[in-house]
């Protein structure tokens, strides 16, 4: 078994509790700017191209209150900047692939409905998932009728006992399953798990074969997606609340059994590859936090391309003439947030472990350098330049005793290339 990027379930743990930092990015002072690498001119769609995004935590009750607002109070504009920019890169279609709002009440989600409904007005199709914030206090019933125009009613097959569903359009087949525990145990069945661990119930497992195997004898592909990750081996750790996967190598194991190549997942806030075997994994990160980016996906008769992509918000913001300045300049928001967020950490270690003021700029630099290269995805071929730095040394010096010490050389050692992208031969 190969396993890409994270090696544990600790590294993985900590991840999640650090990356709370994602959304709260700005709020310091800017220190020196660093500029935003310009996005690059994506080719044109080779064969079908396909969006994906995660974790868009869509809540109307969290609008910017001050001078310095938190980048989640922007979750209005930034689902609508995602829609736009799917639509103008080409997408046939896009896949959401749960925590649609963050907690899961009525007109949260009749929010949502609203931006879908003008994103299929525009030639943007979307099908949606359930994640684990979204069906409390809603029901399961009430989720299929929010969200009847976004895979439900154009289902080819729906599972009788979840959230999960089946559509076949241009040559695929979109195995959309239902992943969140919670779901599964309210519809009472015996084998449903008492936590709100991921689970699928035999039954679903059971249908989702069908499906599979109609696939195969009618010569789709089929793409499978989830809101829980799969493949890290941590989430077959009982004790690993949040992500535990109760039978994940059933699912794992009938993907290979029918030759699916890839899985879509989100729920880690953090864009991660994993691979076992000829089955692959690739999770889309969070749209609410750096770098705002999706996964975009082409596929022809014989690959499957994948190609991270950050959302264009400052062309959209243009587009449509907002006026907040934080919106027209959000890529070097974003960045400046990342700086300051850098230095202050730097900062606060070095309270224990003192350095030389130019030692703390460098290591400030070192940290910002890393940590862009690790949201960006680049960070497998800019290594050697990190470790380069003169602020490496006097870094992990400083950071001794803290969580960001091991974790940033966790990252630097097992930092996958295909977080750039990659490509699947297809069968």
């Amino acid at each position: 078994m190969k396993m890409h990027f994270m090696r544990n379930k600790i590294i993985l743990q900590v991840i999640a509790w650090l990356l709370c930092f994602a959304g709260f990015l700005p709020g310091c002072a800017h220190a020196a700017r660093t500029e935003v690498p310009a996005l690059p001119e994506i080719p044109p769609p080779a064969g079908l191209r396909i969006a994906v995004a995660s974790d868009l935590h869509l809540n109307p009750d969290s609008r910017p209150k001050g001078s310095n607002p938190a980048q989640f109070e922007f979750s209005l504009e930034l689902a609508d900047a995602l829609l736009s920019d799917a639509k103008r890169q080409g997408a046939a279609f896009l896949i959401l692939t749960g925590d649609l709002v963050n907690g899961g009440k009525p007109h949260r989600h009749a929010a949502l409905v609203q931006k879908l409904k003008k994103a299929e007005a525009d030639g943007l199709p979307v099908y949606v998932l359930p994640g684990n914030h979204d069906l409390d206090p809603i029901t399961q019933t009430d989720f299929a009728e929010f969200y009847a125009d976004y895979g439900y009613d154009e289902a080819f097959s729906r599972d009788a006992s979840s959230l999960s569903y089946a559509v076949i359009r241009d040559g695929l087949l979109l195995l959309m399953l239902d992943t969140a525990g919670y779901s599964a145990g309210a519809i009472n069945l015996a084998e449903a798990p008492g936590d709100t661990h991921a689970f699928l119930s035999d039954s679903t497992l059971r249908w989702a074969e069908t499906m599979l195997r109609h696939a195969k004898e009618n010569g789709l592909l089929t793409l499978c997606a989830g809101h829980y990750n799969l493949l890290p081996a941590m989430n077959r750790d009982e004790e690993n609340s949040g992500f535990y996967f109760e039978n994940a190598d059933k699912l794992a194991a009938l993907l290979k059994k029918y030759e699916v190549p890839l899985y879509l997942s989100g729920h880690a806030h953090t864009r991660a590859y994993y691979r076992q075997d000829d089955l692959h994994e690739l999770v889309t990160e969070y749209l609410l936090g750096y770098p705002t980016g999706y996964s975009i996906l082409d596929i022809d008769d014989e690959t499957i391309r994948y190609m991270p992509w950050r959302v264009d918000v400052d062309a959209w913001a243009a587009e449509t003439g907002q006026t907040s300045k934080i919106l027209r300049n959000f890529a070097q928001w974003q960045q400046d947030g990342l700086r300051d967020y850098s230095e202050e950490n730097v900062r606060y270690m070095s309270e224990r472990n003192p350095l030389s003021d130019r030692e703390r700029r460098e290591a400030a630099d070192f940290f910002y350098y890393v940590m862009d290269s690790y949201w960006q995805g680049t960070l497998h071929d800019r290594r050697e330049t990190a470790e380069s730095l003169p602020g490496c040394e006097p870094f992990f010096r400083c950071a001794e005793g803290y969580a960001y010490g091991w974790w940033l050389r966790e990252l630097l050692d097992t930092a996958a290339p295909e977080l750039q992208g990659f490509t699947i031969t297809r069968r």
